[in-house]
């Protein structure tokens, strides 16, 4: 009788704890990082952030070139995905709204 109840019983199940229960990540039980993907600041964007708000004509600014791109309203621009390519957000007033790697 392959369709009959097991004369045998289970226990019920124990509820499954939810992510509230789950010990915070340390540094030792993080995920190995893969050396293969870039970092999320491969073009350096982070060192720019405090010109944002300030115009392109600042000191400190990259110069437009192979791996610095600005992005000015209606800029036409690739779709493709270059980690060490530095992208600047440029407002229509000229003034930098951001920076950042793609």
């Amino acid at each position: 009788m392959a369709c009959a109840p097991s004369p045998t019983t289970t226990a019920p199940m124990a509820p499954t704890p939810g992510p509230e229960a789950a010990a915070p990540m340390t540094p030792e039980a993080a995920p190995p990082v893969d050396p293969a993907m870039p970092s999320a600041d491969a073009c350096g964007a982070l060192q720019y952030q405090a010109l944002i708000g300030k115009p392109t004509t600042e000191p400190g600014v990259p110069a437009e070139g192979p791996n610095v791109r600005y992005i000015r309203p209606d800029t036409q621009v690739t779709m493709d995905f270059r980690a060490d390519r530095l992208n600047i957000d440029i407002d229509a007033g000229g003034m930098i709204k951001g920076f950042r790697c793609t």
